[in-house]
């Protein structure tokens, strides 16, 4: 997939996109317009509190899966 990203000026509230050739013959595009000047804030997701304290490990993580005997090639 081929994206163009370039930064204008409107125009009487308009943009005009000169698409590259890849793109002229598509028949469908998709167009997403962002304001440029607008910091982007990505916040910190959290975990639900309700979920917290709700899992209990009752097996050793680091112990094998299969016995070491099982992965003995003849």
């Amino acid at each position: 997939m081929e994206a163009v990203r370039f930064y204008t000026q409107p125009v009487d509230g308009q943009v005009i996109v000169r698409l590259p050739a890849a793109l002229a013959n598509i028949e469908q595009l998709e167009v997403i317009v962002l304001p440029a000047n607008e910091p982007k804030v990505h916040e910190r997701r959290k975990p639900n509190p309700l979920l917290m304290n709700s899992l209990q490990l009752s097996d050793d993580l680091i112990a094998p899966a299969a016995p070491e005997s099982d992965w003995d090639a003849h």
